[in-house]
């Protein structure tokens, strides 16, 4: 391959085209992976609640608070809550780590394309 001035080379529309397409898919990941772990947090806040409450001896049950008040329910019916919302939760975090991955082989392949006509001239890295 010879050295080519970053000047030397012409962008084309599909070119442009494929540098926005990168930039779109960049956002998404990034935005994809703060969901992921913001999930990855609520998963395990779910889990930690539930062994606190398994673990809470309390005769009159648990305080649950609903929009500016306190009322009982009993330690069965949190958990199930809770197992609902763990279960919602991952299947979240199952759907976008999917997406992710898919993004992700987007972007590389883009990457490679661009990198090939650009060389050095383009930066695709964070």
């Amino acid at each position: 391959m010879t050295d080519v001035e970053p000047r030397d080379i012409e962008v084309c529309r599909e070119d442009q085209m494929r540098i926005n397409t990168f930039s779109r898919l960049n956002l998404r990941y990034e935005d994809l992976d703060q969901d992921i772990t913001e999930i990855k947090k609520k998963v395990q806040t779910y889990k930690d609640a539930t062994e606190e409450i398994e673990g809470c001896m309390e005769d009159e049950g648990i305080m649950l608070k609903i929009g500016e008040a306190y009322t009982p329910i009993d330690e069965d019916t949190a958990t199930e809550k809770l197992a609902k919302l763990i279960e919602t939760s991952e299947a979240q975090l199952t759907e976008k780590t999917e997406e992710i991955e898919k993004t992700k082989e987007e972007l590389d392949a883009l990457k490679k394309v661009l990198y090939a006509k650009f060389g050095t001239s383009i930066n695709l890295e964070k």
